[in-house]
């Protein structure tokens, strides 16, 4: 399984994570075990909302959710935003 390694920022919470995510994986699956992962490690600075949405941390830009990671052109390095 390939995976690319992405800073994700928490922006309710001022939090950075480094992660990896599979390239083969739906947007809305990664954004639901990132939530889970970063829920469980915050302190309860973050708690994971009913919707999860990724998006790219420059442009805030909105990823597809129903797309895979390596569609939405996600690359090692990337920085992503989970709201």
């Amino acid at each position: 399984m390939n995976k690319v390694l992405v800073e994700v920022y928490v922006p309710s919470a001022n939090l950075t994570y480094d992660a990896y995510i599979p390239l083969e994986s739906k947007i809305s699956e990664v954004a639901e075990l990132l939530a889970s992962a970063i829920s469980d490690l915050a302190d309860n600075k973050y708690r994971k909302g009913r919707e999860v949405i990724l998006c790219d941390f420059s442009t805030g830009k909105e990823y597809d959710k129903n797309a895979h990671v390596f569609e939405e052109n996600i690359d090692n390095g990337c920085k992503i935003m989970i709201i």
